[in-house]
């Protein structure tokens, strides 16, 4: 009889559906670069066929944490808390449905970015997509991790990429500062409740770098009990 080894236990682990969901994640902030960039020069109907595929990969994201949750429920031996690997998904899911809920307010009120302040908007969102990036590489070494129990150069590469999100964060945190000062400079001459939207769409770009912080910070914490 075959004995059963690491990849067998990966294959029935919750961890390929978690780095698959996080690439779905990253594609979905890709996605939303793509219709910003539509919306920015109004091509409202390449923004609806952009905001469609993100939408598509929102439901896929949904599917895999389904059977990431799915997969916790079984009796399968981790080293790891399932509570720990439940919130690190719940997070992580939250990308998506951020990507899906700014292309959604965006193009439901076919938003209208000044031009004065449009290349700093999309320089914004950009560093958001970096954030997502470096957040999934850190997730695709989980499996790793797991293999080499949490230590080894591993664990150092971790590390590193930990320290790499929140510099990345950081320079992000001021960059949506210079943004809301800009625009607080152009309030006066733009119709109070377009204001007010975009206050919110730069909130909710704002809010894909945490979560991608936050994942990263999640395994981390995971790899250090």
């Amino acid at each position: 009889m075959k004995k059963s080894g690491y990849s067998d236990l990966i294959k029935k682990s919750p961890l390929k559906p978690i780095q698959d969901h996080m690439e779905i994640s990253q594609q979905s902030v890709a996605e939303l670069l793509i219709f910003l960039d539509h919306a920015v020069n109004s091509r409202w109907e390449d923004a609806t066929s952009s905001r469609k595929n993100i939408s598509d990969l929102e439901n896929k994201a949904d599917k895999l944490k389904a059977e990431t949750r799915g997969l916790l429920t079984k009796g399968i031996f981790l080293a790891v808390q399932r509570s720990d690997l439940l919130d690190l998904i719940k997070l992580a899911d939250e990308i998506p449905n951020t990507a899906k809920d700014i292309s959604g307010l965006m193009l439901g009120r076919r938003m209208d970015i000044p031009s004065t302040i449009s290349n700093s908007f999309i320089n914004f969102a950009k560093e958001a997509s970096q954030i997502s990036s470096v957040a999934g590489d850190a997730v695709g070494h989980l499996e790793e991790l797991f293999r080499f129990s949490f230590g080894g150069n591993v664990a150092d590469r971790m590390q590193e990429l930990i320290l790499e999100l929140d510099n990345l964060e950081k320079t992000n945190d001021q960059t949506e500062i210079n943004l809301r000062a800009e625009l607080f400079k152009l309030e006066a001459d733009l119709p109070p409740i377009d204001v007010m939207f975009l206050y919110d769409i730069i909130n909710k770009i704002g809010e894909l770098s945490d979560r991608s912080q936050q994942v990263g910070h999640r395994i981390s914490l995971i790899a250090s009990r």
